[in-house]
This record gives C-alpha cells, structure tokens and sequence, in this order.
C-alpha cells in the first residue's frame, strides 16, 4: 500500500512538473519572439484582402460590396503597402466595379488617379479613422429599364493633423449578368438628395 501511495505521489508531482516546464517554456517562446519581432501571430488586413477570392466568395448583398470596397481604401490610405499589394488591391477593387464604370476609367487612368490621391493623402496626413455604413435596410433599391440597382450611404471620419473631417458619400450599384451586385459609381452624399 505504502509503494503504491508512493507511485502516485512521484506520478503526480512529475505530471505538475512537466505542466510548469511546458508552461514556463511556452511563455519563454512567446516573449523571445515578440523581442525579435517574429510574432508573426496577427494577420494585417491586406494578407485576408489578397487572399479572398471573388470567383468563389463574392460579396452576396449590397453592403458587403461596399464594406469590401471600403476595406479596400482603408488599406489604400492607411497602410503601408509594396507597389505590388497595391497593384494587386486596384485590381481587385475593379473586380467590384460595374463593367460600365470600368470601361469609362482604365485601370491604368485608374491605379494613376489612385496613386495621385495615395500622396495627396500622405501629405496632408491623412487617414481614415472609421467608416459606418448605412444599415442594410437603409439601401433604396429600384428598377429601371429592366436593370437593378442599389444606393448605400457610407460615412468617413477622416483624420488630419487638424482634427477630424466627415464625409458622406452615396455608392450605386447595379447586378450584373451573374446576379453580382457591382459598384456603378459614387458621389458626396448631399443633404437634397433625400
């Protein structure tokens, strides 16, 4: 009996060992890499835009295209991008847009216009520090001449060296051959369009 008591108390204390050094060996890992910025733990916004795939997984209602849309610029004006995420983002960004939009803008007239306003926005500190999109029982839906569309309103708090700036702006959009709903255009929301 005694042997036996004894068996368990070495098995025991041997378990509570081994559940210390692992723990005390996992934090120790975890504290080494963070000192030599290895972490790579958090995936940046830009690695889950590029890695979505629109012929599979495109945003079903209007205001997921518009949320994707936005994602889109946060990364644009905000992050620090290589040339080619941002090649790879401008594109995607046309995947979204209305055929009719994309033939009326080049990528070329529009990755040019993009990189313009990229150093436009560098220079004059600015960032976006939230958007808020309209809810989607908010979205006015309408027919015309057979075809359907979609407005959304989407707020941007902008922020500057001076404070903080508010825009408003309307997204249209229109379904697609495929039943996609797809970016037609947008304008500054203005308060006689209600």
């Amino acid at each position: 009996m005694k042997s036996r008591l004894k068996f368990l108390i070495v098995i025991s204390v041997l378990c509570i060992l081994a559940v210390v050094l692992y723990y005390h060996f996992s934090n120790s890992m975890a504290a080494s890499k963070k000192e030599d910025g290895t972490d790579n733990t958090e995936v940046r916004e830009i690695d889950k835009l590029l890695t979505k795939d629109l012929e599979s997984g495109y945003p079903i209602t209007v205001r997921e295209v518009v949320n994707l849309y936005t994602r889109i610029q946060m990364c644009y004006y905000n992050e620090d991008l290589t040339s080619e995420e941002l090649v790879k983002l401008a594109y995607m960004a046309t995947a979204i847009f209305d055929d009719e939009l994309v033939s009326n803008n080049s990528f070329d007239e529009y990755y040019s216009e993009l990189l313009t306003e990229i150093d436009q926005y560098m220079e004059e500190g600015r960032t976006i520090s939230r958007i808020i999109i309209d809810k989607s029982s908010d979205v006015i839906y309408s027919t015309v001449e057979g075809e359907k569309y979609a407005s959304i309103n989407c707020i941007y708090y902008l922020k500057t060296d001076k404070g903080t700036e508010k825009t408003t702006e309307t997204y249209v959009l229109r379904k697609d051959s495929n039943d996609r709903w797809k970016i037609l255009g947008w304008k500054l929301y203005e308060e006689d369009d209600d």
